[in-house]
């Protein structure tokens, strides 16, 4: 369970904390203050240099804190930015700002940096503290901080970049993409997206785009990109995927209402035969999971394309609302690929009213016209049969 400081306990606490931090920025990199905790990660090493109206972030930006002491210690994070800017203008985001670590445990916490279209360009400096605390006789007691920091620059020239991930047929596919920065001493990332599509402004120069499923590297491009250009870059991979994939509905004929659907879809390999596959279909009822069910094993699984039917109906039968359906391919017990989401709108049909009654109104209107032409088109026809008989 998370604890927080009280005001009265922070406003005590506020004198030692600011020795702490005072003695602590005074350590480039890892750091280490009495108390036991210490603090590690990529941060200070990562040269940011965000355009105005960007951000960077990704899972190779962190900070990891040590507990190095015999028992358990709060930890409470804090960040600045030097110069000081006003709130909103770059934040520093981090994924866990309060947590507790176990006696020589150790927490990662992620970190993102968003600079504001009102940032000023130049160069600032990132600071993140890790305030440790715990709990005794005589209340919440600081017992130690350390802290890490990093250089921002702020550039005022700006390019676009989009990166897509594909199969060979050119069709979308879900997974990660990552996008990192190349200067001479390394790369670094500077965006992430797992939805298999990624969109960043980015400060000009030399760029590597990547994409990922299930940890493995499929594609990779290098691209360089000038102020004020805008570029696309597809990263195409010959993998394990979903193709063909489509809900469709079945009513009864009598009713009208939702009988069953139909799941279709195709497991197409383009990478290696694999020993244990397994699909699982994903149903929500309203955005909350409503079952899961195993559709099919194919084990092994060839290089090839299957085709796949099913037959849905839910346990508790249908229910007016959405619905929405997502498959995904479980390798060796390991989700490795899903599918895109498809959704289903179930209920009774509205009545027809307003607009739509008059539309109705006009096609049949239309209908019965035509029949009547036809009619006297066609009695006309005999008409004249009959006179030539004569």
């Amino acid at each position: 369970m998370k604890r927080r400081l009280s005001r009265r306990g922070a406003a005590y606490l506020a004198p030692l904390g600011l020795i702490l931090l005072l003695s602590t920025l005074l350590i480039p990199g890892s750091t280490e203050a009495q108390g036991g905790i210490g603090i590690s990660g990529s941060f200070y090493r990562q040269p940011f240099e965000i355009p105005q109206g960007s951000s960077v972030s990704g899972p190779s930006i962190d900070v990891v804190v040590f507990n190095t002491g015999n028992e358990a210690l709060g930890v409470r994070m804090n960040t600045s930015v030097s110069p000081e800017v006003p709130p909103g203008v770059i934040n520093i985001t981090l994924s866990e700002d309060e947590f507790t670590i176990p006696a020589g445990g150790h927490q990662q916490v992620l970190v993102g940096v968003e600079v504001s279209q009102d940032a000023v360009p130049g160069e600032y400096t990132l600071s993140i503290v890790a305030e440790s605390y715990k709990e005794g006789a005589g209340g919440i007691q600081l017992v130690g901080a350390a802290s890490e920091s990093a250089t921002l620059t702020v550039v005022g020239e700006s390019a676009l970049v989009r990166v897509e991930m594909v199969n060979p047929a050119g069709e979308p596919m879900i997974g990660v993409v990552r996008l990192f920065k190349v200067l001479e001493d390394g790369n670094y990332e500077f965006a992430y997206s797992d939805n298999g599509t990624l969109e960043a402004r980015v400060s000009p120069g030399s760029f590597i785009a990547s994409a990922y499923i299930a940890s493995a590297k499929l594609a990779e491009q290098n691209f360089t990109i000038a102020a004020g250009e805008e570029k696309t870059i597809a990263l195409t991979v010959s993998t394990i995927y979903f193709e063909g994939f489509g809900v469709v509905p079945n009513y009864y004929t009598e009713t009208g209402k939702l009988a069953f659907c139909q799941i279709v879809y195709a497991v197409k390999n383009l990478y290696q035969r694999v020993d244990s596959a397994e699909v699982v279909l994903l149903v929500n009822y309203e955005g909350n999971l409503l079952e899961e069910i195993s559709l099919a094993n194919l084990s092994p699984l060839e290089i090839g394309r299957v085709d796949l039917s099913y037959s849905y109906l839910p346990t508790q039968g249908w229910r007016d609302g959405e619905y929405s359906f997502k498959l995904q391919l479980l390798l060796n017990g390991s989700p490795y690929a899903s599918s895109a989401e498809k959704h289903l709108q179930v209920g009774a049909m509205p009545a027809p009213t307003g607009v739509n009654k008059v539309l109705i109104g006009v096609i049949i209107a239309a209908v019965v016209a035509a029949i009547v032409v036809v009619f006297l088109v066609l009695r006309r026809k005999q008409g004249k049969a009959s006179g030539k008989a004569k």
